[in-house]
């Protein structure tokens, strides 16, 4: 009984320190709801950084990168599956994204992923550049280029880019 006793004193400050920590069902949860983007980020799986090739592969094969990647994220609309061709030293020259890395990018798409929509996708693609031409609801037209380097984007450009002139059809 003194042992039971003993334990419950020991106990009770941990179980004052557990009540204030907020949980989903937890009364402080109300308080401070969660943000967009831990919700939709609670839904995407981070990937590990694209490799650099060694060797690089020649554009021929880039180009096939570059197609999986469109299609992963145009068409499947998977940014776990498209993440995973963008290398840790990803340069980002888009203002809304706010940093470099493929943190930033995928935490600033994450908290719209889900309630933009894409129409009218076309791909180009030449030496190291690949561009996706889409117009994407609430936004309209956007154009997207990305640098390649060794199997891996690691630069990407979205103000003020045009679709190239030779892949219009």
């Amino acid at each position: 009984m003194r042992c039971l006793t003993l334990l419950t004193m020991l106990l009770a400050p941990l179980g004052a320190v557990s009540a204030a920590v907020p949980t989903r069902t937890g009364s402080l949860y109300g308080l401070r709801p969660p943000t967009k983007v831990h919700d939709a980020r609670s839904n995407i799986v981070t990937p590990p950084p694209c490799v650099a090739m060694h060797p690089a592969p020649n554009q021929q094969e880039t180009h096939v990168r570059f197609n999986r990647f469109a299609y992963a994220f145009l068409v499947k609309r998977n940014l776990t599956e498209s993440f995973e061709y963008i290398s840790s030293t990803y340069i980002n020259h888009d203002l809304l994204a706010g940093a470099n890395g493929p943190d930033a990018a995928l935490t600033f798409l994450s908290t719209i992923w889900d309630t933009v929509n894409f129409t009218n996708p076309r791909t180009a693609f030449k030496g190291n550049q690949g561009w996706l031409s889409y117009n994407a609801s609430g936004v309209g037209a956007i154009v997207d280029r990305f640098r390649w380097e060794a199997g891996c984007i690691v630069e990407h450009w979205d103000t003020g880019e045009k679709f190239p002139k030779w892949a219009r059809k």
